[in-house]
């Protein structure tokens, strides 16, 4: 039979349908890997998600298995042999299995391979290669199924489609979990994994399932043969896969749909429905845990991301802020660290006395030549830098424009945008302001102000700003008593 199996393997392996998947699931991969920070734990999971294309491929390869005995004329010749049909069927489900799961591991090896080229550091989750290979086996043992049931080339194919579907349409939590495709998750945290975790019951869902459509499939191979498949295998498979569909379905079902991670420990981590007054509250900060220990920079600034990163990813942190830090240096309450924390349940950046937070999947989601990534950065430091009043926390009034204008002119002053661009974007209708940083205000009359700021030297502004800093970040501080304004 192992011959059978290489042979069938073979067949499988010169499968057309199955290498155009593995082809776009590849280049679906690739596309990711650049526009992230390269990871070992975040390229694993691009792999993982990315296996849903193999599962539409796998399950066309498995269903032409299926219809070739059928196609070929072989279907008679194969129920009269010695052998058992249910054999031959075992070696094509081993094949099959084999073959679509050994095609996904070499799609993650790939991916992981890449990552760690372009310097990615961390561990990968081996829970992904493990549950991704099964998903991608099942999906080639369902394709075999219906190539066998139906012997219709239009329902292979309808099959594989309604498999993709089944991978891709977004529905209920429990729902994704309980698809017999790959899971519907992620990001995942370098530093604290999946939150909730539902990889190691779904590994077990999976299995069951495995085992019960193999069994399935060997079983009705030998209906009606003089040969029938012994009966003890057949219940403890079957015994096996119901048992671990239940307690792995069990399992997925009752997690939580999301978890907030408001500290390092387990016992921190709450649903999202039982802290949503925390969520709310913009001024909730993630308290200093010391996992974020690759840190890069000086007195004036210093970014400091998970291990996993590198300090590659907090000098570049660090470079994009440093142009705009320099600027306020010395100024009482300004940043003086950017922290990576796990999550951004709350809000965009936190700000915890002078550190600013920046949330994990917004770094890692950014590319080193991400330009926009600036902006994400910088945001949070004026935030911070500003004073929690230039966000609409417990104020009824709007602030004045002098805090815009200051943002303005660390944009400009920093070299982040020219004039020429805030202009031309003023002009153009429909999208009045070219940065990412939230301004209350912004009009030719606010970008005036804010050159002739930078039209100054920096050390001068700095040394205006000093004596009104506190009513600047209170919001009761006009434009007119900016730097270089006139009244």
């Amino acid at each position: 039979m192992r011959a059978v199996a290489r042979i069938e393997a073979r067949h499988l392996a010169r499968s057309p349908l199955l290498w155009l998947w593995v082809g776009l699931a590849a280049w679906s991969a690739a596309l990711t890997l650049r526009t992230e920070w390269p990871t070992l734990t975040s390229a694993a999971l691009n792999a993982y998600q990315n296996g849903y294309l193999i599962s539409a491929g796998a399950v066309w390869a498995g269903a032409w298995l299926g219809l070739r005995d059928r196609a070929s004329g072989a279907a008679d010749l194969v129920t009269v042999t010695p052998t058992a049909p249910w054999r031959l069927w075992r070696a094509r489900l081993a094949s099959v299995a084999a073959l679509t799961a050994g095609v996904f591991a070499l799609l993650f090896a790939a991916t992981v391979a890449v990552s760690a080229a372009r310097g990615g550091r961390g561990t990968p989750d081996l829970r992904l290669l493990a549950d991704g290979a099964l998903a991608v086996a099942l999906s080639g043992l369902a394709g075999l199924a219906v190539g066998r049931l139906s012997g219709s080339r239009l329902m292979a194919l309808v099959a594989g489609a309604v498999w993709y579907v089944l991978s891709m349409v977004a529905g209920d939590p429990w729902g994704h979990r309980l698809s017999p495709a790959l899971l519907q998750i992620g990001p995942e945290s370098a530093e604290f994994g999946f939150v909730p975790d539902p990889l190691w019951p779904h590994l077990g869902y999976l299995l069951g399932l495995v085992l019960l459509a193999g069994v399935g499939l060997l079983a009705l191979a030998g209906r009606g043969g003089g040969q029938r498949l012994p009966g003890a295998p057949v219940l403890a498979g079957v015994l096996a896969g119901v048992v671990l569909v239940a307690v792995g379905g069990v399992g997925v079902v009752t997690l939580p749909d999301q978890l907030v991670v408001l500290g390092p420990d387990r016992a921190d981590w709450k649903p999202l429905s039982e802290v949503e007054t925390v969520v709310l509250d913009p001024t909730w900060t993630y308290p200093d845990d010391g996992h974020a220990r690759a840190c890069a920079g000086d007195a004036t600034l210093t970014a400091c991301v998970y291990p996993a990163y590198g300090r590659r990813l907090a000098q570049a942190v660090r470079d994009a802020v440093q142009p705009v830090a320099e600027l306020f240096a010395s100024l009482p309450g300004v940043p003086t660290r950017l922290r990576m924390v796990p999550t951004q349940a709350f809000v965009q950046s936190s700000c915890r006395g002078t550190e600013v937070q920046i949330g994990e999947p917004d770094a890692r989601a950014l590319s080193r030549d991400d330009r926009d990534g600036r902006f994400l950065y910088l945001g949070g430091y004026l935030r911070c830098a500003l004073g929690e009043y230039n966000w609409g926390v417990g104020v009824d009034e709007p602030p004045s424009d002098a805090l815009d204008a200051v943002k303005v002119w660390a944009l400009l002053a920093s070299g982040t945008v020219t004039g020429d661009e805030l202009r031309r974007s003023w002009a153009q209708e429909g999208h009045p302001n070219p940065t990412p940083i939230t301004l209350h205000t912004f009009s030719p009359e606010l970008v005036a102000a804010a050159e002739a700021m930078a039209a100054l030297p920096a050390a001068q502004v700095r040394a205006e700003l000093a004596p009104v800093w506190e009513r600047l970040r209170a919001g009761r501080l006009p434009r007119t008593e900016l730097p270089a304004q006139r009244p």
